[in-house]
C-alpha cells in the first residue's frame, strides 16, 4: 500500500475512534492509530529513532515537535503536516504545503 493510501486509511481510522476529552488523549490516539496503520501496511521497517531523512514510513510526532500552548492546546509539527489539538480533544490536521485542512475531529464534549 502506498503512502497516500495509508494516509487515507489513517484518516478513516481516526474518524472511527471515539472523540477525545483532552489534548493529550487526542495526541495519544493520533500516535496509536498511525503506528497501527504503518505496522500493518507499510513495507518499510520501523526505525528507532526515526530517521531524519524520509524513508517511506510515517512516524508519530516526536516529542520535540509538540508544543504546549498557554491555553492548554497542542501545536504539533510533522514532516508534511501541522496538527492543532484543542484542550477539549478536538483537532485539525493541515497539510503544510497547501495549507488545506485534511482532517478534522471534534472533541467529546464539543
Amino acid at each position: 500500500m502506498d503512502i497516500q493510501e495509508r494516509l487515507a486509511l489513517f484518516y478513516r481510522r481516526l474518524e472511527a475512534e471515539p472523540p477525545a476529552v483532552a489534548a493529550d488523549e487526542a495526541l495519544a490516539i493520533i500516535c496509536r492509530v498511525l503506528e497501527e496503520v504503518e505496522a500493518q501496511y507499510c513495507p518499510v521497517p520501523r526505525k528507532e529513532p526515526p530517521p531524519l531523512a524520509f524513508d517511506g514510513r510515517m512516524y508519530p510526532p516526536q516529542p520535540d515537535n509538540v508544543r504546549l500552548r498557554s491555553d492548554g492546546s497542542l501545536w504539533v509539527k510533522t514532516r508534511r503536516h501541522r496538527i492543532v489539538i484543542r484542550p477539549d480533544g478536538g483537532f485539525v490536521i493541515y497539510h503544510t504545503r497547501t495549507r488545506a485542512v485534511e482532517f478534522r475531529k471534534r472533541g467529546r464534549f464539543e
